[in-house]
């Protein structure tokens, strides 16, 4: 037995595509495609908000790490790690560019929208996916919680959006699992200053997969 939930929010960095439409000349409708961008979307929020099997506050990883982390904890770390590695190569990249740095956190947490700090944190969610999609093969558990994702997943209705004022609004469904699972609620106080940082990548980067922004922002797309 399974059900919905349906989720209204802004879409991130809509305020930027809302912009972006404007000096394209184009509408919203013209730029939405119910494609496979979104379901991998709709599979990471699925997985993030509702059949997390180790946190209550999910990042949308924790389907990579299942099978390999024996509890939440486990899961933490290695999820921590994940995130800490992303933030350790910006920094060797960018390195002595504080500035440039500033900008990235900030695009991060959307107080701004930078958009090629934007365009660097989608490059990275990307490399890091797929390293671990390819590490995940050999997971028979990691498998299985994929393949019952994506069936949940199946039964969605595709995102819908809406323009209101100058920023763009979406509602979209997540997938509900029946089976209880007891979940950790991580909070701030819990990691030190270091690992709340990679937390917060953690926790934020995956909004640099969504498909109006891998389709219209990101200059790659």
């Amino acid at each position: 037995m399974t059900e919905t939930i349906f989720i209204e929010s802004q879409v991130p960095f809509g305020r930027t595509l809302h912009n972006c439409l404007y000096i394209k000349g184009t509408t919203l409708d013209n730029i939405i495609q119910h494609d496979q961008v979104e379901t991998h979307y709709l599979a990471w929020e699925t997985v993030r908000k509702q059949v997390n099997p180790f946190f209550r506050n999910g990042t949308g990883f924790e389907g990579y790490v299942i099978g390999q982390c024996a509890n939440s904890e486990a899961a933490l770390e290695t999820i921590l790690e994940i995130n800490q590695s992303i933030l350790d190569a910006i920094a060797r990249l960018y390195h002595g560019q504080y500035r440039f740095h500033s900008r990235l956190m900030k695009t991060l947490t959307r107080e701004t929208c930078d958009i090629e700090a934007l365009h660097i944190w989608s490059a990275y969610l990307g490399a890091e996916l797929g390293k671990l999609r390819a590490q995940s093969l050999e997971n028979i558990e990691a498998q299985l919680f994929r393949r019952n994702t994506y069936a949940l997943v199946k039964k969605l209705p595709p995102i819908s959006y809406h323009d209101v004022g100058n920023a763009v609004l979406q509602v979209y469904g997540v997938g509900v699992s029946d089976k209880p699972v007891q979940k950790l609620l991580i909070l701030p106080e819990m990691l030190n200053p270091t690992q709340q940082e990679a937390w917060i990548v953690a926790q934020t980067i995956g909004e640099f997969g969504h498909p109006l922004i891998r389709q219209n922002l990101d200059r790659t797309a």
